[in-house]
């Protein structure tokens, strides 16, 4: 992968971090997700206003979006569900195994080529996040995840990890796409790609949430997080829409795998904000990271 890849998918990782601390700390997430999703969509009303709205782009890319948009958005309520029905320690990791799924399905849909440093690269990235997230060791991970699979509620963490295959699937085949019919615009076809999508995503979204909460909750929530709300907004923004970009020029499974480095970032914030220890267990999980990027960075031509 070319270091200017790795580069924007790490700072892609950054604001992806952040806005997901923003989220967790907000004072009702699904609200919260809500009013951020309308700032997207102002943004993106912005942007097209600037840029003009993408009639030329086609029917195909049209359906693109579409079904990434409706990907997406029930990826949002899905994961929700999910949260709601089992604790979290369950759901994360779970909903985090993507990489561990994508590129069998990037080599049959994609014809994506897995090298050898790249399924290197794979396995110690989610071995990491595993480490992380179950309270134990990774054997004892492996285990929980066995008996979750067998357990009725976890239905909705495994929709949500299906949606996320899905949409990672979905958007690398858009991508493609623009980057066949437009080469010479790598940057805009990003941004308008994720600015389609999400506007029909975060509709969705916003029609559950005025569906489930009162017109008073939802405006109390909105007037305690309207600032980190729009924070939220432009991270996501240029999280996904960076990722849209290096969609273009890199290969799907390495590019999922890479992007988990924003759980770590998640984690070691959390430890410098609670005070708590870094410990053995987060500096494994820091170091085989580590090593997957650079075994990411090294690949270039397989072998």
């Amino acid at each position: 992968m070319e270091t200017n890849s790795i580069f924007i998918i790490l700072i892609s990782s950054l604001f992806h971090s952040f806005w997901n601390i923003l989220t967790q700390t907000s004072n009702n997430s699904q609200c919260f997700s809500a009013l951020k999703g309308i700032w997207i969509i102002f943004i993106a009303t912005v942007y097209f206003s600037f840029n003009g709205f993408p009639f030329t782009i086609g029917y195909e890319l049209f359906i693109w979006a579409l079904i990434s948009g409706i990907l997406h958005g029930f990826y949002i309520l899905s994961l929700s569900r999910a949260y709601s029905t089992e604790d979290i320690s369950y759901v994360y990791p779970i909903a985090r195994s993507a990489p561990v799924f994508v590129p069998l399905f990037a080599w049959f849909f994609l014809g994506e080529k897995i090298t050898i440093l790249i399924g290197l690269a794979i396995l110690m990235i989610i071995s990491a996040i595993y480490i992380l997230h179950f309270d134990k060791n990774l054997i004892n991970g492996l285990i929980n995840m066995y008996r979750a699979i067998r357990h009725n509620d976890m239905r909705w963490t495994f929709i949500t990890l299906f949606l996320v295959v899905s949409y990672s699937l979905v958007d690398k085949k858009a991508m493609d796409e623009y980057m066949f019919y437009f080469p010479e615009t790598p940057f805009g076809n990003g941004i308008t790609f994720f600015f389609l999508e999400a506007v029909i995503g975060f509709t969705i979204c916003n029609v559950y949430v005025f569906n489930k909460f009162s017109r008073e909750e939802i405006i109390n929530n909105w007037s305690l997080d309207w600032g980190k709300c729009f924070l939220a907004a432009l991270a996501t923004t240029f999280s996904y829409g960076l990722i849209c970009i290096v969609l273009q020029f890199e290969k799907l499974s390495a590019i999922v795998s890479l992007r988990q480095v924003s759980v770590l970032m998640v984690v070691y914030w959390g430890c410098w904000k609670l005070n708590e220890p870094f410990g053995r267990k987060r500096v494994l999980a820091g170091l085989l990271v580590i090593l997957g990027v650079i075994l990411i960075s090294v690949d270039e031509r397989g072998i």
